[in-house]
């Protein structure tokens, strides 16, 4: 009874972390997207052409949205911005629960890359490969973070000697889809690395 207790509460904590963060990104979202469209509907409103099935007002705002985030995207390859976006990330961001979980993955969906700074990788805890992400490393040791399955949102953080991780070659989005699968896979990843 005190396991299904447990598997209830951290089910709950886990949605609890990764809805959070996305009901606020769909605020904004939704709130920029209102003031955007406020700005924008005089200017709307004086086109000569009108687009069958959706308000010039509506299209005009996306491209305004489409053409902000690209700038800022531009933006963002400067010193300034960089600076900037580590002061947020680890003073503002880092408060927001799931923060890190949801950046991971969405840079690993996003850029369809290995640049994500969590990098998949399995310690040996008492005779078997424990999955886990290394999220920051020194010249000796790893800070390590074990996701619990199936919610991989949380779970337990350590430091390791660099000699115990070995680094998977699977992508952050493909170690996460084995913890919700409870290990489904997790096999063939240790055999692409087994030496």
């Amino acid at each position: 009874m005190k396991n299904l207790f447990n598997y209830i509460k951290l089910t709950i904590v886990g949605g609890a972390l990764l809805l959070i963060p996305l009901f606020v990104l769909v605020a904004v979202i939704v709130k920029a997207g209102s003031l955007v469209k406020r700005i924008v509907t005089p200017i709307a409103h004086r086109l000569p052409f009108q687009i069958p099935g959706i308000a010039k007002e509506t299209l005009l705002a996306i491209l305004v949205l489409l053409l902000l985030c690209f700038l800022a995207g531009i933006f963002m390859h400067t010193g300034i911005a960089q600076r900037f976006k580590k002061l947020l990330e680890e003073d503002i961001l880092v408060h927001i629960p799931g923060y890190s979980y949801l950046q991971a993955l969405s840079i690993d969906k996003l850029t369809n890359s290995h640049s994500s700074t969590w990098k998949p990788a399995t310690v040996q805890i008492d005779g078997n490969e424990v999955i886990c992400f290394v999220i920051d490393e020194t010249e000796h040791y790893c800070s390590i973070f074990f996701p619990s399955a199936p919610i991989p949102s949380s779970g337990t953080v350590c430091a390791r000697e660099k000699q115990d991780v070995r680094y998977l070659s699977i992508s952050v989005s493909e170690a996460i889809a084995i913890l919700r699968q409870l290990g489904k896979g997790s096999a063939a990843a240790l055999e692409k690395i087994k030496p």
